[in-house]
């Protein structure tokens, strides 16, 4: 007996030491950037050159099954040209494996696969060998830019990845006698250390145990920890807005014959949007890899362009048509100084209104104005303006009727952002009932409002939390029962909070029932401490509880 249970006792030990394992194994990330290195150098000639080494440990399969086992490194094949330097695997007991010929393969980048022009930009698949838990891939390339590719000195770094990095070091060297402005977001500032030798000033930062990107949605830009430099310096880094194809007697026979029978000026910008968005289809390129934009007779040819050129083209043809038109860039407020590379929006302003080359319904921009700075071209030339901030609002209205066997729903809505806005969730639907009873659900607009974000709402927060913009919205419905009885009792629920507020009412007099829904999010950021009122407050809003109607059939 003795025997038996010194046996089970070393079963049941090993298999807690094997639980104890596996326990701490999860509790480590999937993988550590041990070292991250990236050095921008910026000619005097006006060439640059970028260098980039990683070392990254693996520490479970899914490390580099599905996450780093391949890194994909894009560059312009016609100015640029790629040189590996370093790429091998050190596995966990030592022993070096190299990355063969064949784990070089180039591709053409998903973006320019619709757009023959870019044809020649290059994805270069570097597949890493030799993989394993334990392993450590290193890998070390340098990116060297021709001269008069960049118009000047661009970098928008950001600093975390989604596994931890150990230590992170950033260099940037211009010639002694060039001003670098730079900033850095997200994170703590910190005064880079500098050197000069033969005539070039390096400017070098060092982050250390940097965590993991966190794995929440929704989260605020501005906390994204990011570095922002520039050699060009103030609007001068947003000149090359100036420099976009604007050519209005390229567009002026098009314009013509596309206007033919409208007189109204709105109308008239309208139908040019409309012609730029539907017919002319977006290749979304990194602003500054494609080194030059092509004109709008180009782009017309090819019905496709960037939305930088589609921007240009929407400018040339509005003023064919005798209409002003102003190119406008929106760019994070925390990046500073202006990095071509952060662009979050391309737009063009005419009669007052800010057109986007891209699509029909793109909300206005006042709704980011407390996010975003605004560059727009003008006379003398570029030139940083002001927008006054709003909330979007939207108020729809349901007249609901409840048949034998299906319910059938008009309504109206009115949508700050889209005057043309038409209600989504009139027509008819099937009613399904049960056992004597019928469970009905309030429609609600699907593609616009609070619901059509689709917010996602973790128990906790740790990063600000960035709604599309603030917004007032109401929802009121009127629902003939058709003789049924509500068995749902008339309630008032309301919640208010630092971010905002909610009221949600239901009053039933006879074969009527009316449903009053409001929301009103007071601002577009919410801070950690302020996420469990934000939460309550959406949660509240999706509760089924008070968006169902329970009936008893007749």
């Amino acid at each position: 007996m003795e025997q038996i249970m010194h046996i089970d006792m070393k079963k049941y030990t090993a298999i807690l030491l094997g639980l104890l394992a596996t326990f701490t194994l999860a509790a480590q990330p999937e993988a550590v950037f041990n070292k991250l290195i990236k050095q921008y150098t910026w000619h005097s000639d006006g060439s640059m050159t970028f260098r980039y080494r990683k070392e990254v440990k693996l520490n479970t399969h899914v490390s580099f099954n599905q996450l780093y086992g391949e890194t994909f490194i894009i560059y312009n094949k016609a100015f640029q040209s790629l040189k590996i330097n370093e790429c091998y695997t050190r596995q966990a007991d030592g022993t070096i494996v190299k990355a063969p010929d064949n784990a070089f393969n180039e591709v053409l980048p998903a973006f320019a696969a619709d757009a023959p022009a870019y044809n020649h930009l290059t994805e270069m698949v570097v597949t890493h060998t030799g993989l394993e838990i334990g392993a450590t891939i290193y890998l070390d390339y340098t990116i060297t830019s021709g001269v008069g590719y960049y118009p000047f000195l661009d970098v928008a770094e950001t600093l975390q990845e989604h596994a931890p990095v150990t230590e992170c070091e950033i260099s940037i060297a211009v010639p002694a006698d060039d001003k670098l402005t730079c900033g850095i977001s997200g994170i703590d500032s910190k005064e880079p250390t500098t050197s000069t030798n033969n005539g070039v000033t390096t400017y070098t930062w060092t982050f250390r145990n940097l965590p993991a990107i966190p794995l929440e949605s929704h989260t605020a830009s501005a906390a994204v920890p990011m570095l922002f430099a520039s050699n060009a310096g103030g609007e001068s880094g947003v000149a090359w807005l100036s420099a976009m194809k604007v050519n209005p007697l390229e567009c002026a026979p098009l314009v013509e014959k596309l206007l033919k029978d409208i007189s109204s000026p709105t109308e008239r910008a309208n139908a040019i949007q409309r012609f730029v968005v539907n017919n002319i289809a977006t290749a979304n390129l990194p602003l500054l890899l494609s080194a030059d934009m092509r004109t709008p007779a180009v782009v017309l040819a090819s019905a496709y362009g960037t939305p930088a050129e589609k921007a240009g083209l929407m400018a040339s043809m509005l003023m064919a048509a005798g209409l002003d038109a102003q190119i406008l860039a929106a760019f994070p407020l925390h990046a500073m100084p202006i990095a071509a590379s952060a662009l979050t929006d391309i737009r063009v302003r005419t009669g007052g209104r800010f057109l986007s080359p891209v699509r029909m319904d793109a909300p206005d921009p006042a709704l980011r104005a407390t996010r975003d700075q605004f560059w727009m071209t003008g006379e003398d030339g570029v030139s940083m303006v002001q927008i006054d901030g709003r909330a979007a609002s939207l108020a729809c209205t349901a007249q609901i009727t409840l048949g034998a066997k299906e319910a059938m729903v008009d309504g109206t809505l009115t949508d700050s952002e889209d005057a043309a806005a038409k209600p989504d969730f009139t027509g008819k639907s099937p009613l399904q009932s049960a056992a004597g009873y019928t469970v009905y659900t309030l429609p609600a607009p699907r593609r616009h409002g609070v619901d059509a974000w689709r917010l996602t709402l973790n128990s906790t927060r740790t990063q600000p939390y960035e709604l599309p913009s603030a917004i007032r919205e109401t929802c009121e419905y009127t629902i003939d029962l058709g003789g049924r009885e509500l068995k749902t009792l008339p309630f008032r629920k309301e919640w208010s909070g630092a971010v905002g507020k909610v009221c949600l009412t239901l009053q039933h007099d006879g074969d009527k029932v009316r449903v009053l829904r409001e929301i009103e999010l007071t601002h577009p950021v919410i801070a950690p401490e302020e996420y469990a009122d934000f939460r309550t407050l959406i949660l509240l809003w999706q509760d089924d509880a008070y968006r169902k109607l329970i009936l008893k059939d007749k």
